[in-house]
């Protein structure tokens, strides 16, 4: 019984992020877009943000969307014209052909992706709990702990391998530390051959701690990782 509440949880929770927070890429013909600080054409002009990148919002305000974008390992937040931003899930997607309940592999032609996942190991790490809360994990490994909500995590990636043909590489460990509960259901690759790019998207919670994120694989090779907590 408590499973099936999680999986009405999940469903539900999986069901208002479709609705409203997206993620989604830059594309302009001029190659970049202006980031404003207001929905409107003035002097305001706070950045410039090229094709490509990876930004998050919660749906457009008239031909405007507020976006959230990460530069210089920092999050930004400004103005661009919607017409600007092409969802992920509008790109051509790559279909899963192997799931079971600690690996996924999703493949077509000569890319191949696969995800694994396995079984956190309390004695392999070191934590941080809260001063008010000592029975609440406040980082684990020094890290910001994503997927717990201060709980200790069941499970944890073990490892993502992307392989274009016949070239394998690995998003590496510092690309899926800190990452708990992974939900391999919710995955999802979308492929940008403009940008010769992959985007590896899912949603993992359990139950509480629920982040999104996007691992961004360009030419093969892994880029970044851009995370969300979109409720």
């Amino acid at each position: 019984m408590k499973n099936n509440y999680l999986l009405l949880f999940l469903f539900t929770i999986s069901l208002c992020y479709s609705q409203e927070f997206e993620f989604a890429i830059i594309k302009d013909i001029d190659g970049y877009v202006n980031v404003r600080s207001s929905k409107e054409i003035s002097n305001n002009i706070i950045d410039k943000v090229s094709n490509g990148t990876v930004i998050s919002h919660f749906g457009p305000e008239g031909n405007w969307v507020y976006i959230t974008y990460k530069k210089d390992n920092a999050e930004h937040y400004g103005y661009v014209y919607y017409n600007r931003v092409v969802s992920l899930s509008s790109l051509p997607s790559i279909p899963q052909t192997i799931v079971d309940n600690d690996r996924i592999i999703f493949s077509k032609g000569v890319l191949s992706i696969e995800i694994t996942t396995a079984p956190f190991v309390k004695s392999n790490h070191s934590y941080t709990y809260f001063k008010d809360y000592p029975s609440l994990i406040e980082k684990i490994d020094d890290k910001e702990s994503y997927g717990t909500d201060g709980n200790l995590p069941k499970r944890a990636y073990k490892s993502i391998s992307i392989t274009i043909d016949g070239v394998t590489t690995k998003v590496p460990n510092n690309g899926i530390s800190n990452l708990y509960e992974p939900n391999l259901t919710t995955t999802r690759v979308y492929h940008d051959a403009t940008n010769q790019s992959l985007y590896i998207e899912t949603m993992n919670s359990d139950g509480a701690g629920s982040y999104v994120i996007v691992w961004v694989i360009e030419k093969g090779i892994y880029k970044d990782r851009f995370i969300a907590i979109p409720f």
